[in-house]
């Protein structure tokens, strides 16, 4: 089952509200190419994880076994899924949220790819001030790296994925 919009419940919401005030004055400054300090740390940060409790959401309504990340608010974390496969190896997973009409592309570091590389990413879109979100779809590192599409618009390298280079979140159901 995939929803077209994954609407946050209070709880799940109050989590990354939490999470996103606790990490703010650790969150990177490698990764805030945004105006507006601490507060706008937090701020992100809580877009971030709403994005992931969508992601989540999808998860359970269609029984996946995985793990979700539970680092401390003072570390960088390592996934923020993993998704469990018996007799596989686990895929860690990286969800990416944009808050904006006019993002089309999902961004991910060159730098930060090349040393902690995930193997899916999803692409989620927030619904700014309320608690709706859309999963998008998703890519492989496979897919990123055969794309090579590396773009700077004046901050870090970024490996860019296109919304028309995603996979359909339909075809997450063959991982």
């Amino acid at each position: 089952m995939i929803r077209d919009v994954y609407t946050i419940p209070d709880d799940l919401y109050q989590e990354a509200f939490n999470y996103a005030k606790a990490s703010r004055a650790f969150t990177s400054n490698r990764h805030d190419f945004h105006p507006g300090g601490l507060d706008n740390k937090q701020k992100k940060m809580f877009e971030g994880k709403l994005g992931e409790k969508a992601f989540k959401m999808f998860l359970v309504d269609n029984n996946f076994s995985f793990a979700e990340d539970h680092s401390s608010p003072e570390e960088r974390d390592k996934y923020d899924f993993m998704l469990l496969k018996t007799g596989l190896p686990s895929l860690l997973i990286d969800v990416k949220t944009r808050t904006k009409d006019f993002h089309t592309r999902t961004l991910e570091m060159v730098e930060q790819y090349t040393k902690h590389p995930k193997n899916i990413y999803i692409s989620a879109r927030l619904y700014e001030g309320t608690q709706k979100v859309s999963l998008l779809g998703w890519y492989t590192d496979e897919d990123m790296l055969e794309k090579k599409q590396i773009e700077n618009n004046g901050y870090l390298d970024n490996y860019v994925m296109y919304d028309s280079d995603l996979r359909p979140m339909e075809s997450f159901f063959k991982i």
